[in-house]
Parts: C-alpha cells; structure tokens; sequence
C-alpha cells in the first residue's frame, strides 16, 4: 500500500526525492491480487473498505488518486530542510502534489478491485462498500 519511508532519490545526489506514503488507487486490483497470493483472506476485504472509506460520500468532490494511509486527503508536500536525505540527497520531502492530479484510469483500477474481491468473496461483507 505505502513504502514505510520518504524522499528515496530516483538519483544519489539528486533532487527527485518525492514522498511515496500513500495509498495509490491506480495499484488498488494489484494489492488485491497481492494479498490473495500471499495468503492473506481477510485483508483483501479490509484494504477494500479503506479504500471505500477514503473516497467515502464525496458529493461533489472527485475520487483522488491517492490518500494517506489514515484517508487523508490533502497531501500537501513541505520539505525537512534539516534533514539530510539518503546520500544526501536534498531536499527530504513529505507530502505530494499528485493527490491534486486527475487520472483517469484510476477509476478502472478501484472497478477491478472490487471484481476481484467480488470473484474471491461471492458476496461482499457487511460495511464493505458504503451505502
């Protein structure tokens, strides 16, 4: 769902230090699919309704593209200037301007999940999907 950490550089040295711990729709059917290979049969159901919980009765509001790991929305990135960074790699980042991004396809992705929990459970739990 979330690497445990930030600002890994695509580059020793360089500053494409983005913050990466968030939930991110577009990887939702494949962390289904991960948890049922793992041998994990509650979790697929649990990540499910996190997933359903963040986007939650969004009225007007679009589904996002991610959310933190406690479904927050507002992502808002800052810097940790007295940090180091791996290697040195500056600026330590937290937050990421992606969550304002739209990408289509990520409501394909979230469908998938669902068909692939759907396929696995026959019936979804109570409180799975919010009604």
């Amino acid at each position: 769902m979330a690497p445990a950490t930030t600002s890994l550089p695509e580059r020793i040295g360089g500053e494409w230090n983005w913050d990466y711990r968030f939930c991110w729709l577009r990887d939702a059917s494949l962390m289904m699919r991960a948890l049922w290979v793992a041998a994990c049969p509650d979790e697929p159901e649990r990540f499910f309704r996190f997933v359903d919980q963040a986007g939650g009765r969004l009225g007007r509001a679009a589904v996002q593209i991610m959310y933190g790991v406690e479904g927050e929305r507002r992502l808002l990135e800052g810097e940790l200037s007295h940090l180091r960074g791996f290697a040195d790699s500056r600026p330590v980042r937290t937050g990421n301007a992606a969550w304002q991004q739209k990408q289509l396809d990520v409501l394909g992705e979230v469908l998938d999940a669902a068909h692939v929990l759907r396929e696995t459970l026959g019936e979804f739990g109570e409180g799975t999907v919010s009604s």
